[in-house]
């Protein structure tokens, strides 16, 4: 089969045009010296000939905004071929903050070899992040649906409307049913997936159509973790926290680790306490 050069050319420009309208408005937007390194920092031509890659390779139409901004990465809303809304979570690649993050591969089992160098790390940590939201969807807990992952680049789908995010539970009003859907997910994360998320909180919790989707698991260990029930105490105390303070009863801390754990205990059964 002869190589279309005239689809390659169309998808350069392409390409191109949409850089272009990205940095023209990140500029329009930055007004100092530290937003212009910023902007730098995002992206670097590596990560440029990623976002190309993904383009070319049919996962990612174009780009759109910054939905998303912390400092590890940056959340921009993406379009699929087929005009689906995506997440694309862009790992900032110049950060030092990743270097905090070693204590939630070192010991996890499935990354026993980290190779030196900041951007290995950051690499292998998307990858991390596409391995736990992978497990955790194919084990029905309530997670945006991974799509692709590529260098220092992730693409999943995007929770909300029209490029809007969905408000998050601290924005929201909660009642004892979200609660109860937040319970149910992190039983189906530590018992089917076999994962604690280890930074959950009201933050990285969507409320989308009155439906929980936890979000940001790079972070996420697996149960064999030597600091996995560590991890998984401080989620619920997160969240038992979080729901307390908005007026919604909360199962006392012991009874709900062993409904997650599956200590022989039930949910509904006596024992839960506001």
């Amino acid at each position: 089969m002869g190589y279309d050069y005239g689809k390659e050319e169309r998808i350069d420009r392409r390409v191109l045009r949409e850089l272009i309208r990205i940095d023209r408005e990140q500029r329009m937007k930055e007004k100092d010296a530290s937003l212009v390194k910023v902007r730098e920092e995002v992206f670097d031509t590596k990560t440029l000939l990623t976002l190309y890659s993904m383009m070319n390779s049919g996962h990612l139409a174009y780009l759109n905004g910054v939905v998303a901004s912390g400092k590890e990465s940056r959340v921009y809303w993406g379009v699929g071929e087929d005009g689906s809304s995506l997440a694309v979570k862009i790992y900032l690649v110049a950060t030092a903050e990743f270097r905090h993050r070693l204590q939630y591969i070192v010991g996890d089992p499935r990354f026993k070899k980290v190779k030196k160098g900041m951007r290995n790390i950051i690499m292998l940590w998307a990858r991390k992040e596409f391995k736990n939201l992978s497990r955790a969807y194919s084990s029905h807990v309530s997670v945006p649906k991974p799509i692709h992952v590529e260098g220092n680049v992730l693409l999943m789908e995007f929770i909300g409307s029209d490029g809007v995010p969905a408000p998050t539970l601290n924005q929201c009003t909660v009642s004892r049913r979200h609660y109860e859907q937040v319970v149910d997910n992190m039983i189906r994360l530590y018992r089917d997936a076999r994962l604690v998320h280890a930074d959950l909180s009201e933050f990285n919790i969507f409320l989308h159509d009155d439906r929980i989707v936890i979000f940001d698991f790079g972070s996420a260990v697996d149960v064999r973790h030597p600091n996995a029930g560590e991890f998984l105490l401080r989620d619920a105390r997160n969240v038992n926290r979080f729901f307390s303070r908005s007026g919604v009863e909360v199962h006392d801390i012991n009874y709900l680790l062993g409904m997650i754990r599956d200590d022989g205990v039930q949910a509904g059964s006596e024992g839960a306490k506001g």
